[in-house]
């Protein structure tokens, strides 16, 4: 019997638009673009966007393909020396404090969706009794901030245990994230990985990971993606969820 759900939270719980990536990326760059103005290194809207791509290089090859995240002010810091060198040292006190909302909370002036049904499922496992927790890899967005999110829809307080990767250092399919966890899903549930699953869009960061763990893995499959061969169950509506757990 199932008794704890672990969520993936990007397209699982929430999901977003290309337009309002490109707005939150539009806010991001002008917050870059006003700190560093601030200590005398102006930059074009060119030059912050080329600094802004080297970014993502370095966090996919030095972190994210390797499944470690940067803290969040680690990032932040990293963002500014690929805009231009030795600035991290010089954006500091007030002014990096209102960079790291500029770059942090775009989230929440351009806010996703939840993904249909994330809300109805979440009170619905919770009212069964079903303990709940949250294992996602973060991006720009800082975990601090995605819970923000999640309390605007009056969702966080249904989940015992809340892991992302930027407070932890480390990324799905990494068993450290899942570690952490089951940790917090309290000890009635420890030692009893086959009573959890954990339901995400991603078949390499979700349902290896969840496997890796022992738990039994759930692919959410809206949209039309693929049902994985990894999965213990496919979920294409998340309506159907609860009812789908009792055959696990």
């Amino acid at each position: 019997m199932i008794r704890a759900v672990t969520f993936d939270f990007w397209q699982t719980l929430v999901d977003d638009t290309p337009e309002n990536l490109a707005a939150q990326q539009r806010l991001r760059l002008e917050a870059l673009r006003v700190a560093l103005a601030g200590a005398d290194i102006p930059l074009s809207p060119a030059e912050l966007e080329a600094g802004f791509a080297r970014s993502q290089e370095v966090l996919d090859a030095g972190f994210w393909s390797q499944h470690r995240d940067p803290t969040f002010p680690e990032q932040v810091s990293m963002v500014l020396e690929c805009l231009a060198p030795g600035s991290a040292a010089r954006v500091t006190g007030a002014a990096l404090e209102a960079l790291q909302r500029g770059y942090s909370e775009p989230v929440l002036r351009f806010p996703p969706a939840l993904c249909p049904g994330a809300g109805e499922v979440v009170r619905e496992l919770a009212a069964r009794g079903i303990a709940l927790g949250i294992v996602s890899n973060t991006g720009r967005t800082p975990g601090m901030v995605l819970r923000r999110y999640l309390e605007g829809h009056g969702l966080l307080r249904y989940f015992r245990a809340v892991t992302y990767s930027d407070e932890i250092g480390r990324r799905k399919p990494d068993g450290e994230i899942f570690r952490r966890t089951l940790a917090g899903l309290g000890p009635d549930l420890s030692g009893k990985p086959g009573e959890i699953a954990h339901i995400g869009d991603n078949p390499d960061a979700d349902l290896v990971g969840a496997r890796g763990m022992g738990l039994r893995a759930v692919h959410y499959t809206a949209g039309g993606r693929t049902p994985s061969p990894l999965a213990d169950l496919v979920v294409a509506d998340l309506a159907e969820l609860p009812d789908l757990l009792r055959t696990l």
